[in-house]
């Protein structure tokens, strides 16, 4: 996906230089355990199992959104308007209250019953994202979620907040092909727009099949270069071996 701008980096500033390293971890161990911290995951895979495939909305702004309760609510009243399945996870704890309370007394979770479902907390996104329902991500470009999703060839409606994501919204959406579809509504979300863009997403015409070809190559690509001998199997050991031919001989306390 950014295999220009690595190039580019390199040509610049030389050849002994690495970029972060991003890890996705798709290993059993990862995929379960980190998601049994929700502890009602388990019942949330047996509800996508009861979905046709590339049928249903994942949503998740991350761990640490900041973005107002009312504009939660937008998220919420859009991913409800749009008449599709969806998995919406909101944060726990204190900075929660409010979107709770939102959600009990407007009846939002009750209304979506059988067709939409709330995590509350951390999720198990690795094992959500390759489930055979999910057909689009509505995602903030954090970079653990951009790996993920790349991995898992998913196609996305981005929102990104601060610092990094957009740069990786960028990439995903623009740089690499054009598969994404991408808020134009400034940093207000609309419940309107989100309705709009996750239908035009989930649309199965002519467009939404081409983005499914689209981010199942970009899928293929992106684990066929962790894979022992390609690109980035290749790049971590030569820094390895930097790491090694550096510190060799040396005394460290």
């Amino acid at each position: 996906m950014d295999g220009d701008l690595i190039s580019s980096h390199r040509a610049t500033c030389g050849t002994n230089k690495w970029l972060r390293v991003g890890l996705s971890d798709k290993t059993e161990r990862c995929r379960g355990e980190n998601g049994s911290t929700v502890g009602d995951y388990e019942q949330c895979l047996k509800w996508l199992d009861s979905w046709e495939p590339w049928s249903v909305i994942y949503a998740c702004l991350g761990s640490i959104c900041g973005l107002a309760t009312w504009q939660l609510l937008e998220l919420g009243l859009g991913l409800e308007a749009s008449s599709q399945p969806f998995i919406w996870v909101i944060r726990g704890g204190e900075r929660s209250q409010g979107l709770e309370k939102w959600i009990q007394e407007e009846g939002l979770e009750e209304r979506a019953k059988g067709r939409g479902f709330i995590i509350r907390g951390w999720a198990p996104q690795v094992l959500l994202l390759s489930h055979r329902a999910i057909g689009g991500f509505l995602t903030h470009c954090g970079w653990n979620s951009t790996l993920e999703e790349v991995s898992a060839g998913v196609p996305l409606v981005t929102r990104p907040l601060f610092a990094e994501q957009f740069y990786n919204d960028k990439l995903a959406v623009q740089a690499a092909v054009t598969w994404g579809l991408e808020d134009k509504s400034g940093l207000v979300i609309k419940r309107e727009k989100v309705k709009e863009a996750i239908e035009k997403l989930m649309d199965r015409g002519k467009q939404g099949d081409e983005w499914i070809k689209r981010t199942r190559q970009l899928g293929e690509i992106a684990n066929r270069a962790i894979g022992v001998g390609a690109s980035s199997h290749r790049n971590m050991e030569m820094l390895i071996e930097f790491v090694i031919q550096r510190t060799r001989g040396q005394q460290f306390i």
